[in-house]
């Protein structure tokens, strides 16, 4: 039999609804039922609590005006911080991002424009930590109260934003490189790089295989927009190209996500030509996405993701920072704060990326697995989703990356342990 949870409440609407259904019915697997009736709620013998200006029972909780309110405007901090109800709801729905905030170079949301960084925990995930220590508070009161057990899961997303690193390329490129290599007298590069055009070598990007050898199932993120300063993939009517999605599609572990381009942010028309161009050459329909340069731009990228019938999104984290940008490890519904409702979109929050860690947070191999490490211990606490990105690219080991599989490798032990 599930179990309930009674709610007094002054009055219901679709903020009070959306969080309180997460909180409890998402992360705990306990039904909410809401009254206003206070006869009712004080003859209950069922769990329950007041959320309410008036203290009803003995577990209340004093609301601040945010999940009451229909508008968009900036917030007292100290009240959120004192209302975990609304502090909750106001990570979930980004809220902070609808508002005026310092962009950063690619205009882009980031966690040093994050106004309550100095008084929330983001490297852990701190809606679920609440619902656990919500639920161990009405237990205490109330002994009956069972919560849904869930298993902490791993989903293994990489990123290609360049398949190969110098094979399936024009002439000129290639030659351009090997150019400058032996300009600069870097005669074993050029040397490694010739060799694996004529095939003696394997290409260092090419890690496929590889993943494919690991116990668990990944999705890919595919780049496959026109060429531009910050789309550097190769290009979608590249045989080779087009053959490696192909081969990916049709390997079992294996699923396919978009990675829309950079330039697809300033255009719908380019990110629904993108979409359409993958799903012919695979011949089925996409459904997922992640945001190339983790560009998400509340709410117009996920309203033009809806617009094309994309279903999960993948892209919610911090580029700057290694920690939960929504602040769950429970993939949710996106709230859409200006229409005040609940979406069909769903939001696959991750918490790690490898470019965030060795170029945004500029860490060394041992400090990002000591981070990593960490953030795996917060989302096993409470039984949650942990998503990472790495790229083709830093699985090389090669190059930049060089000495950086260990972090993957290192990780996979600990999602194991």
């Amino acid at each position: 039999m599930e179990s309930k949870v009674l709610i007094y409440i002054s009055e219901e609407n679709e903020r009070i609804k959306y969080i309180f259904s997460f909180i409890f019915d998402n992360i705990l697997g306990i039904y909410v039922q809401f009254t206003n009736k206070k006869d009712f709620f004080l003859q209950s013998e069922l769990p329950k609590f007041s959320y309410a200006q008036e203290p009803l029972g003995e577990i209340h909780f004093l609301p601040s005006n945010l999940l009451f309110e229909s508008e968009i405007k900036p917030q007292n901090i100290d009240n959120l911080i004192d209302d975990p109800f609304a502090l909750c709801f106001y990570l979930l729905v980004c809220y902070e991002e609808y508002l005026p905030f310092a962009k950063d170079t690619y205009g882009r949301f980031s966690y040093q424009a994050f106004s309550l960084k100095e008084k929330v925990k983001l490297t852990e995930p701190l809606i679920d930590n609440f619902a656990f220590s919500l639920f161990e508070q009405l237990k205490n009161k109330f002994p009956s109260l069972k919560k849904r057990e869930r298993k902490f899961q791993f989903i293994n997303t990489i990123d290609i934003d360049h398949a190969w690193l110098y094979k399936n390329k024009l002439f000129w490129k290639n030659a351009g490189s090997l150019a400058k290599k032996i300009m600069k007298f870097q005669w074993k590069s050029a040397v490694f790089q010739m060799k694996v055009i004529i095939n003696q070598e394997d290409d260092p990007y090419f890690i496929y295989p590889y993943i494919q050898s690991l116990p668990f199932s990944s999705i890919f993120f595919i780049s496959f927009g026109k060429k531009g300063k910050l789309d550097t993939n190769h290009c979608p009517n590249n045989k080779k190209y087009r053959n490696l999605i192909k081969n990916i599609q049709n390997t079992s572990k294996f699923k396919l996500g978009l990675h829309p381009s950079y330039r697809s942010n300033f255009d719908v028309k380019i990110l629904q030509e993108e979409k359409s161009n993958l799903e012919n050459l695979m011949e089925e329909k996409i459904f997922r996405s992640r945001q190339h340069f983790i560009m998400v731009n509340l709410p117009k990228t996920y309203k033009n993701l809806l617009y094309l019938d994309i279903k999960e999104d993948f892209s919610m984290g911090f580029q700057d920072f290694a920690g939960f940008r929504a602040g769950t490890c429970t993939p949710f519904y996106w709230f859409d704060l200006e229409e005040n409702k609940i979406s069909d979109l769903k939001v696959y929050p991750f918490c790690m990326m490898d470019v965030t860690l060795k170029n945004y947070m500029q860490l060394s191999e041992k400090e990002a697995e000591k981070t990593v490490s960490a953030l795996i211990d917060s989302v096993k606490k409470v039984n949650g989703t942990f998503i990472s990105i790495f790229h083709n690219d830093s699985l090389s080991d090669f190059g930049e990356w060089n000495g950086w599989k260990s972090l993957y490798e290192n990780l996979i032990t600990k999602i194991n342990d």
